[in-house]
């Protein structure tokens, strides 16, 4: 019988909630009186922390399902075969030396690598499946991710081509937090850009494991 994935969507969706009330505290203190304290830049740096705490467990999430899919571990989707040629890995260490290599680590933020690491190594996996059918959803959020991290040119263009994309329109100052705060308003209820895709990112990761 095939070992069970671990509960890790419900660890994702438990961050990202965390996430999001730490973005609501920012919001609540606005209104109190300490607000002097908390005007809106920093009420935005605050929903660039959140979001990038929500991406990372969403990295964290690819890296350790993929890990234990390539052990034979079963989900509720299934267990999935390695492709011709490699056989199924005995260990979790055994994955994390195929798939880190020298380096130790591999990259999880680029949907498209993403994708073909999985074609690489499982035939038919989650992985594969579940974001290649979302991928230009996800390298917009990538490059939000990106654009929090970085301050370089390139981030800022990809981030205002993301914005310009999931809402037709760029935010002053190639701004993520400016962004991320602001309303979704094609969604029903209103919800802010950063609930949107935290819930999405967790709502994919269930469909994965």
């Amino acid at each position: 019988m095939a070992r069970q994935m671990p509960a890790y969507v419900v660890g994702l969706q438990q961050h990202a909630m965390s996430a999001l009330d730490l973005a609501q505290a920012g919001e609540l203190a606005a209104q109190s009186s300490a607000r002097a304290h908390w005007h809106v830049a920093r009420v935005e740096y605050l929903y660039e922390i959140a979001f990038l705490r929500v991406f990372v467990e969403w990295e964290v999430f690819l890296e350790q399902t993929f890990l234990r899919y390539l052990c034979g571990y079963g989900s509720r989707h299934g267990v999935f075969a390695p492709v011709a040629g490699r056989l199924q890995c005995t260990s979790l260490h055994h994955a994390e030396t195929l798939i880190f290599g020298q380096r130790g680590f591999t990259l999880w933020h680029d949907p498209t690598r993403v994708v073909s690491r999985s074609r690489q190594y499982l035939q038919g996996g989650p992985h594969e499946t579940v974001i290649q059918t979302n991928v230009s959803r996800l390298e917009c959020f990538s490059a939000i991710r990106h654009r929090v991290a970085h301050g370089q040119d390139d981030a800022k263009q990809k981030f205002d081509r993301a914005t310009m994309l999931l809402c037709g329109r760029r935010y002053r100052g190639s701004r993520p937090g400016r962004f991320l705060r602001d309303w979704d308003t094609t969604s029903h209820p209103r919800q802010r850009w950063i609930e949107v895709i935290s819930l999405e990112l967790a709502g994919l990761a269930n469909q994965i494991a």
